[in-house]
């Protein structure tokens, strides 16, 4: 089986269902924004503040890279990993690449009083939800499904994942 990769805006659940899709199969996960962390042993809004965007897209690339080996593992990436052209090429090689989709709307209910996105802007929503509408386009030329999870709760969009990508689960998860 193929490694499954999650993508989409910042706030659509890639790490919550990402991590119940691991839990309902047994299969590894890995939060790429988490690896970054401990690899640089700086936090992502740091690395922003100290090295700028195109500084991190490079590292988010390069942990890409080093993470998305053949395998079989659950890996929740950063949401603006879409934004750079050669990333296209590390998620496909990479495994099969699911688009966790929702409305800004919830995106934004879900983030609310987040400190820690660096380019989530809760004074500002109308900068954010601009990113959002520019980003779209790139998450579906990526994916290879799409879930959409609005309406969804974790356990719910994690099996319907599961579901969509053929992935098998453990008799004593069903």
């Amino acid at each position: 089986m193929k490694n499954i990769i999650l993508i989409g805006f910042m706030g659509s659940g890639k790490t919550s269902v990402g991590i119940k899709i691991a839990s309902l199969t047994g299969l590894k996960f890995e939060d790429l924004d988490e690896r970054i962390v401990r690899d640089s042993k700086t936090q992502i809004k740091d690395i922003f503040a100290k090295f700028g965007e195109d500084y991190f897209r490079k590292l988010e690339t390069k942990t890409a890279k080093k993470v998305l080996k053949p395998g079989s593992m659950v890996v929740s990436t950063g949401g603006g990993i879409v934004t750079r052209p050669e990333n296209f090429v590390v998620l496909k090689k990479g495994g099969t690449v699911v688009y966790l989709k929702n409305s800004f709307a919830v995106c934004a209910r879900r983030l609310r009083g987040c400190i820690d996105r660096p380019l989530f802007d809760s004074a500002n929503l109308g900068k954010t939800e601009k990113l959002f509408k520019m980003r779209q386009k790139f998450y579906d030329k990526a994916a290879d499904i799409t879930v959409n999870t609005g309406k969804m709760s974790v356990l719910q969009a994690a099996k319907e994942v599961i579901k969509k990508a053929g992935i098998k689960v453990e008799k004593n998860k069903a």
